[in-house]
């Protein structure tokens, strides 16, 4: 017996894993079925690149794909077209906790200080672009904005730098240069590079300033968390706030950079 096999396989990198879509025949493998599953991929996840596969064995089995070639072992094989295509997608859902993972893979930092550094990305970015950089709500605490899936996983650290370091296992080598799971994250989000470039330009722009120094560019008369802020109550900042008084930020921070000879 012979069975044709078709591997689609994408990398997840929110999780460091790679995923395949699995279609198996005994005799021939049916073309318009190929078509639709890449059809259905395109329309849902963009241009996202698949690794494509075709190898023939004596089993439809899974197991025969892996026994025939080992590049094949770590890969989680669904033959599910949906569901495949679901978990692919997924993963072009940006995630705070994705963006602080890659600022703290560059420069250890604070919680504090990293939740003002979230701020300021996810708020220049809004501005700039109209979009969001991630899902999740920025509500006002006592030290500035705050970003609370984020604060919930990194809260025991208190005041002692995060040193985050990224499983190696997940890294991709690409001319000697290790790029992480979280900037590939980033990389293959929805606004992609542009994210990416937002995100850098955070750094390099506050990563020298301590946390205080952020608390009090985040802190803007009548900025964004000053108008919104009540005490005891973790409200919203909404995007519309944001996009109407974040110039106030901005401001605020090119003074104090100008001050501390950062421009």
């Amino acid at each position: 017996m012979m069975a044709y096999h078709f591997i689609a396989i994408a990398s997840v990198y929110s999780r460091g894993i790679r995923m395949g879509w699995h279609y198996a025949e005994e005799n021939r493998l049916d073309k318009a079925k190929i078509q639709y599953f890449l059809d259905a991929f395109k329309a849902k996840c963009g241009e996202q690149v698949l690794g494509i596969h075709k190898i023939v064995t004596h089993s439809k089995d899974w197991a025969s794909v892996i026994e025939k070639d080992s590049f094949f072992q770590d890969v989680i094989a669904i033959d599910k077209i949906d569901e495949f295509i679901n978990y692919v997608a997924m993963d072009k859902e940006l995630l705070a906790y994705d963006v602080a993972k890659f600022m703290l893979s560059i420069v250890p930092m604070t919680h504090l200080k990293l939740q003002k550094m979230l701020y300021l990305t996810y708020a220049d970015f809004l501005v700039k672009t109209g979009k969001k950089l991630f899902g999740e709500n920025i509500v006002t605490y006592k030290y500035g904005p705050v970003i609370e899936e984020v604060f919930h996983k990194f809260r025991t650290y208190g005041s002692t730098p995060i040193d985050l370091q990224e499983d190696a296992r997940y890294a991709l080598s690409t001319d000697q240069k290790i790029i992480t799971p979280s900037f590939m994250k980033i990389i293959v989000s929805e606004h992609g590079v542009l994210a990416a470039e937002n995100v850098l330009e955070t750094i390099d722009r506050y990563a020298s300033l301590s946390a205080y120094d952020l608390v009090e560019i985040t802190h803007a008369k009548n900025g964004p968390w000053d108008r919104i802020y009540r005490l005891g109550r973790n409200s919203i900042i909404s995007d519309k706030v944001i996009k109407n008084y974040h110039y106030l930020v901005q401001n605020k921070a090119h003074i104090f950079l100008q001050k501390q000879n950062l421009l």
